[in-house]
C-alpha cells in the first residue's frame, strides 16, 4: 500500500488546525477542560492565565478545606468517618500547599502527583462517611472538595512548564 504524500499533508493540516482550535478555546476559558466547568468558572472568577487560574483554584480549595476541617473538629468522635475525614483534610491541605510550590517551580510532574493525592484524600473521606452511614455536612463537603480538586487537576494539565 502506498501513501499519498498530499493526503498526509492534508491530514496533518486538518489535525493541526483542530488542535489549535481546541488550544485557543482552552486558553480563552481554561475551565473547558474540567469535568465541573460551572464550579470551575465560579472558582477562578474569569482568570484566563492557566497558571494563575490553577493557583487561584488551589487557594480556594485550601480555604474550603480549612472550613471543612473546622466543622469536622466540632463533630469529632474517637473513630468513624469524621475522624478519617479530619485526617484526610489535613493531608489534602498539605498536598495542596505543596502544589502551590510546584506551580512556582514549574514542576508539572509533582503538581500532578500532589493534586492527585488531594483528590484521593477527599474520595477517602467520602468512602469513610458512606461506610459508617454518616451522611451529613462533612460528607457533602467532601463531595464538593472532590469536584474542586478534580477541576484543579484538569487545570494543571494546561499549566506551562
Amino acid at each position: 500500500m502506498s501513501i499519498n504524500p498530499y493526503m498526509t499533508i492534508f491530514l496533518f493540516a486538518a489535525t493541526s488546525s483542530q488542535s489549535m482550535a481546541a488550544l485557543s478555546l482552552s486558553l480563552a476559558d481554561p475551565c473547558t477542560v474540567s469535568d465541573f466547568p460551572a464550579l470551575c468558572r465560579g472558582t477562578i472568577k474569569g482568570q484566563t492565565n492557566v497558571n494563575a487560574a490553577t493557583d487561584v483554584a488551589i487557594r480556594e480549595l485550601m480555604k474550603r478545606t480549612r472550613q471543612a476541617k473546622e466543622i469536622a473538629e466540632k463533630e469529632l468522635k474517637r473513630d468513624g468517618g469524621v475522624a478519617t475525614c479530619l485526617s484526610n483534610f489535613n493531608s489534602a491541605f498539605d498536598n495542596l500547599d505543596k502544589a502551590l510550590t510546584n506551580i512556582k517551580e514549574n514542576d508539572g510532574f509533582s503538581l500532578n502527583i500532589n493534586l492527585s493525592a488531594a483528590l484521593t484524600d477527599y474520595d477517602t473521606c467520602s468512602d469513610a462517611m458512606k461506610e459508617t452511614r454518616e451522611i451529613n455536612v462533612i460528607y457533602k463537603s467532601a463531595g464538593v472538595l472532590y469536584k474542586m480538586a478534580d477541576n484543579c487537576l484538569a487545570l494543571s494539565t494546561l499549566v506551562k512548564h
